[in-house]
C-alpha cells in the first residue's frame, strides 16, 4: 500500500491509545505499511434528508487523518500528524480580544488531535470526548491530498 493510489482495505479502529494514537484491525497481512496515510470515517454514513423527510443521499465525513507508524501482521498503530500554525498572540480582533489587539502576533505549531475539546487535559478518560470511536473505518488516501482533507478533529 505504499504507492499514492488509494486502496480499499477493510480496517477498523479497535482501540484508542490516547488523544493522538489508535490501533487498527489490519496490519501487514492486509497490506498496511509504515507511513500509509488513512482517513478515519464513521462506520455509518450520515443520512441527508429534506424538510419533508425524504432521503436525499448520504455523506461520509472524515473524522481524522492518521499516519501508520507501526505495523504488525494483524494490527497496526497510527497517529495524527498534521500540524497548523495558530496565532495565540495579538491581532486577534473582536471585542473579547480588544486587550490583546495591539500585542504582536505569536504563532505556535499545533498538532491535530482526536479530541472534541482541546481544553480538556490528558489522559482521555471518556471516549465521548473523542471524535474517533472504536468501530470507525480506516480508508487509505493519497499522500498528495492529505492537506486538502477536512476533518472533525481538533488542533491543540
Amino acid at each position: 500500500m505504499s504507492d499514492d493510489a488509494p486502496d480499499t482495505v477493510d480496517v477498523k479502529v479497535v482501540d484508542i491509545i490516547n488523544d493522538r494514537e489508535i490501533a487498527l484491525s489490519g496490519g501487514g497481512i492486509q497490506g498496511l505499511e509504515v507511513d500509509d496515510v488513512l482517513r478515519i470515517v464513521s462506520a455509518k454514513p450520515r443520512v441527508i434528508k429534506d424538510p419533508e423527510g425524504e432521503v436525499l443521499g448520504e455523506i461520509v465525513q472524515t473524522k481524522a487523518v492518521v499516519r501508520v507508524y507501526d505495523v504488525q501482521p494483524k494490527f497496526a498503530l497510527a497517529r495524527t500528524f498534521r500540524t497548523r500554525e495558530v496565532n495565540v498572540g495579538g491581532q486577534g480582533g473582536g471585542v473579547l480580544a480588544f486587550g490583546r489587539i495591539f500585542d504582536p502576533p505569536k504563532y505556535e505549531t499545533r498538532v491535530e488531535t482526536l479530541r472534541r475539546d482541546p481544553t480538556k487535559g490528558a489522559p482521555v478518560t471518556n471516549p465521548d470526548d473523542l471524535v474517533v470511536q472504536i468501530g470507525d473505518l480506516a480508508e487509505k488516501v493519497e499522500r498528495s491530498s492529505v492537506d486538502d482533507i477536512p476533518s472533525a478533529s481538533i488542533w491543540r
